[in-house]
């Protein structure tokens, strides 16, 4: 009775050692495999954090680009109008209210161009400041002279001026 006792108490010893050993081996796994995701989850946040802010930039990329549509849908109007006023001046085209010269439409295209001067300006500054320099600055000039309307071309901006809001 005392040998099969002191046999039962062995194989309880083992069992229990046995069991320890088990408990250890789980604990290593679940620590690795919580310095793993500890290490994804850094990860993911930061991949989070700048998409978080690529998503705010584009967003203000696609307010900025709106607002050059309509500035460009302005401009477009404007010219068309100076055109036709252009037109009328020339006899090229017949006169819709019956007076040989528009003289409202006259006046748009020069405040037209300072206010789109201005906004242009304005929208640059805004666009390099986002871009934070990653383009390359290009220069265009502000005005070609034209000697038919007083010194000032007909939208205040050159090709290369318009082509930006094309």
């Amino acid at each position: 009775r005392i040998l099969a006792n002191r046999q039962s108490a062995a194989r309880s010893k083992e069992r229990k050692i046995k069991y320890t050993g088990e408990l250890e081996r789980k604990v290593q796994t679940l620590q690795t495999e919580a310095t793993t995701l500890s290490a994804q989850l850094t990860l993911l946040q930061r991949d989070t954090s700048g998409l978080t802010t690529e998503n705010r930039e584009l967003k203000l990329r696609l307010q900025s680009m709106e607002e050059q549509a309509k500035l460009r849908d302005a401009l477009n109007d404007a010219l068309r109008e100076e055109v036709q006023r252009l037109k009328i001046a020339a006899g090229q085209a017949p006169n819709m209210n019956g007076s040989q010269f528009n003289g409202g439409l006259q006046q748009i295209p020069s405040y037209f161009s300072q206010q789109h001067q201005r906004q242009q300006q304005q929208q640059h500054q805004q666009q390099m400041a986002y871009l934070g320099g990653h383009q390359a600055q290009r220069h265009h000039p502000n005005h070609h002279q034209s000697p038919s309307n007083g010194g000032q071309s007909l939208s205040g901006l050159s090709l290369d001026d318009s082509m930006d809001f094309i």
